[in-house]
């Protein structure tokens, strides 16, 4: 009986060790990165920020939230959609990947529904989940009415929309300014040999700050603006301001506008007859200005992404980041990602940056981002905050034009 006792011992023993043996062999929960627009778990410019990967769930794993303002419902969900698409998406990545250095990441999505009061009541309700930072929101107006709450919080606020970077250190804007936007329809203009343009804007904070920013990149050129039309927008109908300015015989229309008004204004150049380009500004370029100029959209051309379009672009890295996200994107909810999405992404994949460095809470969250995080390559373009935390740069843009109701890409 003794034998046969050390026998089994023996045996035992041995099973122990060989189970030892493979458990240290076996797949571990850490991450290896990738581009930095692809997934929560990418970088976008240091070494060190590409280095450190989740850690095991543990008892010890700590939370942090980020809160989200979208509009997901009302008229602006046109814009919203595709970013409150890519929280989801970005939320399924975050826990697949599991905390990062012992940190848990939760997006906390408030939908304000296109009604800019209830944006800051939204607000409300995050501080009071205790968010480290803020991303949002869809509308230019929304985010300049939400920007003091956010601001005397002192949290990160990461705008998707144009905003006044100037209003607080802690504000990083993820879009192109008009300005920039402007100047990317200057070079199409010059480029085709245009001087004469009219120029028409919807009365809302995006629609009137597109026209004294491309008033001042026009300055020292033969460029000119023959005539500008404004309408509400809400509007249904914009014939009466385009019949002024087809008397004025300009060469192109610009519009600058957010849809559903960017699409009637589109429909009713086409009804008038226009023989001549118009330009929209990158707020007509998604897919719900595709289906309001469906069948019907010869030259109508987009300032948009070049996500968009990744296909069509020359060989880069750039290009391999824009097809890794939309690839991604479209995985998930069978469509393609638009330039939304991108500012979406790219102040989540800030933030998940800076939690990789050791960041927490909103004072390092901030600090990180203006001093630490460098020339950044995301989906919208390329940023500098250590530059300007006021637009992404043009690199990011392109002059799409439309094919088969599809942005096809307009050299």
């Amino acid at each position: 009986m003794k034998a046969a006792k050390r026998k089994w011992l023996a045996m035992g023993m041995a099973v122990a060790v060989l189970i030892a043996a493979l458990t240290a062999c076996g797949p571990s929960k850490n991450n290896s990165s990738s581009s930095p627009s692809s997934s929560p778990s990418t970088s976008a410019s240091t070494e060190a920020s590409n280095s450190p990967s989740a850690s095991p769930e543990s008892t010890e794993s700590k939370e942090i939230k980020i809160g989200l303002v979208l509009a997901e419902t009302g008229p602006a969900s046109t814009l919203g959609l595709s970013e409150v698409q890519t929280q989801k998406l970005f939320q399924k990545q975050l826990d697949a990947q599991g905390p990062i250095n012992g940190t848990k990441i939760k997006l906390v999505l408030q939908d304000y529904e296109t009604d800019d009061t209830k944006a800051v009541i939204a607000v409300d309700r995050l501080l009071s989940e205790g968010v480290v930072a803020v991303v949002g929101a869809t509308q230019v107006s929304t985010t300049a009415a939400i920007l003091p709450k956010v601001v005397d919080a002192k949290l990160p606020f990461l705008t998707v929309a144009p905003a006044n970077s100037k209003a607080s250190d802690n504000v990083f804007v993820m879009t192109p300014s008009s300005s920039t936007v402007g100047s990317v329809v200057l070079e199409w203009l010059q480029k085709h040999n245009i001087t004469k343009v009219a120029w028409i804007n919807a009365k809302d904070a995006f629609g009137v700050e597109g026209k004294p920013a491309f008033e001042e990149l026009i300055k020292g050129t033969d460029i000119q603006i023959v005539a500008h039309e404004e309408f509400d927008a809400t509007a249904t109908d914009m014939t009466v301001q385009l019949t002024k300015i087809k008397k004025a015989k300009p060469e192109v229309v610009i519009v600058w506008s957010r849809t559903p008004g960017a699409g009637v204004v589109a429909r009713n150049f086409k009804t008038l007859g226009f023989d001549i380009p118009m330009i929209q500004s990158t707020a007509a370029a998604n897919k719900g200005f595709l289906e309001q100029v469906k069948d019907d959209n010869k030259n109508i051309f987009v300032v948009g992404s070049k996500l968009s379009v990744a296909d069509k672009l020359p060989d880069s890295d750039q290009k391999s980041r824009l097809i890794a996200f939309r690839d991604a994107f479209k995985a998930e909810f069978n469509a393609e990602p638009d330039l939304f999405a991108a500012h979406t992404n790219d102040a989540l994949s800030m933030i998940v940056d800076a939690v990789k460095a050791g960041n927490t809470t909103s004072e390092t969250i901030s600090n990180y981002l203006r001093t630490s995080l460098g020339q950044y390559p995301g989906i919208t373009g390329t940023f500098d905050f250590a530059e300007s935390r006021g637009t992404a740069k043009a690199d990011g843009l392109v002059v799409m034009g439309i094919e088969n109701d599809a942005w096809t890409y307009n050299e």
